[in-house]
């Protein structure tokens, strides 16, 4: 689990730095919290929490909100991915999006919630909504891209001797 770990992370903060530092300005994406919602879908719990506190305070100590706040963002998108695993089916591309578009959104109000619960008022304004909103969307449409990632990257894993917690070992006779 730890290479799996180390490896997730770091292709995490490839995609942190490339948001964050090259693409700021142009760009608004939630591409950590996409790539965690895929990595939760997938068969173990402990790589998607511990990448899930790992990022998430990453994220708090990037940002200047307060700390927890992108951290519990991050738990809630694992949790949605967790409650779809069991209802996804991963034939359909069309699942695939409506399940992140709905953990986005469950994102979103965690933090708009978590902002007025901190006393930030006024952060329920219309613009600032309806440009998230459009974040969210343009995040959700990158969705398939990301599961491609995300499974290339379990691919690569596994040539390397990684399996998945959940997935029975392969069968190796005595002789």
């Amino acid at each position: 689990m730890i290479g799996a770990f180390l490896s997730y992370t770091f292709l995490a903060l490839c995609l942190f730095y490339m948001q964050n530092l090259v693409y700021f300005p142009q760009v608004h994406l939630r591409l950590l919290a996409l790539l965690l919602f895929y990595v939760g879908l997938r068969p173990s719990l402990a790589l998607p929490l511990a990448l899930a506190l790992a990022l998430g305070a990453l994220q708090d100590s990037f940002a200047t909100t307060p700390f927890g706040f992108h951290l519990g963002a991050a738990l809630v998108v694992v949790a949605a991915a967790r409650f779809f695993r069991q209802r996804l089916l991963w034939q359909h591309l069309g699942s695939q999006l409506v399940a992140s578009l709905i953990a986005l959104v469950l994102e979103e109000v965690f933090m708009q919630v978590s902002l007025i619960t901190f006393g930030y008022e006024g952060f329920f304004v219309r613009e600032l909504l309806l440009h998230h909103g459009m974040e969210i969307l343009g995040t959700a449409a990158l969705g398939p891209l990301m599961y491609l990632m995300v499974r290339g990257m379990e691919n690569f894993l596994r040539r390397l001797g990684w399996r998945p917690g959940g997935e029975p070992s392969p069968y190796q006779p005595f002789a």
